[in-house]
């Protein structure tokens, strides 16, 4: 488990929309899209000690959408110990309101972000010292979702 987000997880920070329109609860960390949250926001959380995500095959996240939601897709992203981001979309605009999932992504599916390319532009999945959580940042539309947990698995 990299973060169960029903528990008090220590450190997440906001961004974007998100910040401030991001509550906890006993479920998870609600995305609050009727306040002002939209796809064009995240939060995350600094890892330490860093991960080693090497051997993962898949990256998973539980979550449920909130009817109201109108972002087609949510974004995980790791930062890597100099700094690299990668991430992967995951598909959410065809799930039930109301009812949680998990989601997958390959590995092999996240891709450079172009905004932080860090010192080399490689992911080092040894050294994952950052987690994300976004929306769909071409979607300036209300994201309401509740994010339940970040797993990797092999």
């Amino acid at each position: 488990m990299i973060a169960d987000l029903r528990t008090n997880v220590p450190g997440i920070f906001k961004y974007g929309t998100w910040e401030g329109n991001v509550a906890t609860t006993k479920s998870g960390l609600v995305v609050l899209g009727a306040k002002g949250a939209q796809g064009n926001g995240g939060m995350g959380c600094n890892l330490e000690p860093s991960l080693d995500l090497s051997a993962a095959a898949f990256i998973e996240m539980a979550l449920g959408v909130v009817p109201g939601n109108e972002v087609p897709q949510v974004t995980i992203a790791f930062n890597d110990g100099d700094g690299t981001q990668f991430s992967a979309r995951l598909l959410v605009e065809q799930l039930v309101p109301g009812q949680p999932v998990w989601l997958r992504a390959r590995r092999e599916d996240f891709k450079l972000n172009d905004v932080e390319k860090g010192t080399d532009s490689k992911m080092d999945w040894a050294t994952v010292s950052r987690w994300h959580l976004q929306g769909d940042w071409t979607t300036k539309k209300p994201c309401q979702v509740i994010f339940i947990a970040l797993r990797a698995r092999k």
